[in-house]
């Protein structure tokens, strides 16, 4: 009789191939977490905003406007194929209607008054001072933008279709002034020119530490310097753009965003990529060609769509996958843990934080409404190991499975079911317990082969947690 125990539960990792070199490390991961090594159902998302925004939604903006008194509110704004709303009173409210979509948000505090600032690169920039009926053009603004950045007290804009290789700058703390100054120039504005001469135009640009990251789509730029007469632009190592320039994500002193080769990792003037290897099946395109049932593979119309955010530190991006050109699948990455999940269920078109710390993390969905993370009812969760043989190309038999955890369901009988598989065939269990409290879950199985893998799934509405991982029960 032989024992087997994987002693902990982690997130997705192929990079080791079908046959385990961590029997913990799963080759299927979707709508669970690993937290603290247990396998537990993730959170859905619930309704924040159950009226859809009108229009086909684009982009969601949370704006904190804060009165004399140091009243804060919170407006939640969404950008649509050729409109901004605001949620007010209730109802969704036009701030503005443009010609295009594709919009990008900054919220600036201009002395006592809180503005927010938006654009979509073909109409004027416009700003709203949270109590206006709609917004109005940006006084001053030199250009059509709709990349905004703060950088050393001045607003940052890119992304005029007219000009799309030109940075511009205000003047320190005004926004409403975009002029230089031939006597004092460390305090006028400005613009700066960043032709990279391969065709790539500049599709997103944040501040991470003191510099400005430029995103284009076939490399980055950095830019340093507290002042026009000290401005410098690199080039940054590593050659690597993006088009999907909404996938930005800064946390710390490092900036995020996906790209056609994987998950990439800015640092300094330096570019590399995220240890992809992990998700083969989503980034890696000769992988994908090996596989006759590999539909997660991104699309390659990401760019249009991909958006992304830090949380909670982690990392979420929504990308489209397989034939989809519309986001269908949430990467989630644990950036202490450096773990992958994958959540479906949800069309995410654009993510936005908000509360008073920040501590909620709202969702824009395909079909307009707007959710928020961890109020839900679960998804339907699954976890699979890696094929394991045991350490031992014999011939065996599984005889029993064992877990220990907890599951409920708000609604009917919570079940998981756990499948054994091996080449010969499979036998499953179903777990099933009314109660919120610990059990041992010991289920005998009698399946013969050379190598096995688990599967562990749960219906849409159970809620479960499995500590202390999996014990496995073998003879011969």
């Amino acid at each position: 009789m032989g024992r087997y125990v994987i002693p902990y539960f982690e997130g997705l990792d192929e990079s080791l191939g079908a046959l385990a070199g961590n029997a913990a490390a799963a080759r299927v991961a979707r709508n669970i977490t690993t937290d603290h090594g247990r396998l537990s159902s993730a959170a859905g998302f619930g309704e924040y905003i159950a009226q859809a925004v009108p229009g086909r939604a684009e982009s969601l903006y949370v704006f904190c406007e804060t009165d004399e008194t140091g009243i804060a509110t919170e407006y939640v704004v969404a950008g649509t194929e050729n409109a901004v709303y605001v949620w007010r009173e209730g109802a969704w409210q036009m701030l503005f209607e443009g010609s295009a979509g594709g919009w990008g948000f900054l919220s600036y505090k201009k002395g006592e008054d809180s503005i927010l600032i938006f654009g979509n690169g073909v109409d004027d920039v416009q700003c709203w001072d949270g109590a206006a009926e709609t917004s109005c053009a940006l006084e001053g603004a030199p250009a059509k933008g709709k990349y905004f950045a703060l950088h050393y007290e001045r607003v940052w804009m890119c992304g005029d279709e007219a000009a799309p290789d030109r940075l511009y700058y205000s003047r320190m703390l005004d926004p409403n002034d975009w002029t230089g100054d031939v006597e004092t120039p460390e305090i006028g504005g400005g613009f700066v020119d960043l032709p990279t001469f391969d065709g790539g135009v500049i599709t997103n640009l944040y501040g991470v530490g003191g510099d400005l990251c430029i995103l284009k789509s076939t490399t980055a730029l950095l830019l340093y310097g507290t002042s026009p007469e000290n401005y410098q632009v690199t080039r940054m190592t590593g050659e690597m753009g993006t088009i999907a320039g909404r996938t930005a994500a800064v946390y710390g002193q490092t900036g995020y965003f996906v790209a056609a080769q994987g998950i990439c990792v800015q640092s300094g003037t330096t570019i590399m990529l995220q240890d992809d290897r992990k998700l083969p099946r989503i980034f890696n395109g000769s992988y994908c060609e090996e596989q006759e049932d590999c539909t997660e593979r991104m699309n390659e119309h990401f760019g249009a769509c991909a958006t992304g955010i830090c949380f909670g530190e982690r990392l979420w991006f929504s990308l489209p996958l397989g034939k989809s050109e519309r986001n269908n699948a949430l990467i989630e990455y644990d950036l202490a843990r450096e773990t992958y999940v994958v959540h479906d269920g949800q069309s995410v078109v654009s993510f936005a934080r908000a509360g008073s710390m920040r501590e909620k993390l709202l969702v824009l969905c395909d079909d307009g409404k707007v959710r928020v993370y961890g109020a839900g009812v679960p998804y339907a969760a699954q976890w699979m190991t890696p094929w394991m043989d045991f350490g031992t190309n014999s011939e065996k038999i599984l005889r029993k499975v064992s877990l220990y955890g907890r599951m409920k369901a708000e609604n009917g009988m919570p079940q998981v079911t756990v499948r054994a598989q091996s080449e010969r065939g499979s036998k499953e269990r179903i777990l099933m317990h009314d109660k919120w409290e610990d059990k041992l879950f010991a289920r005998r199985m009698r399946l013969g082969g050379r190598r096995f893998r688990l599967n562990i799934e749960a219906a849409e509405g159970t809620q479960f947690c499995f500590t202390g991982g999996v014990e496995i029960e073998t003879e011969g």
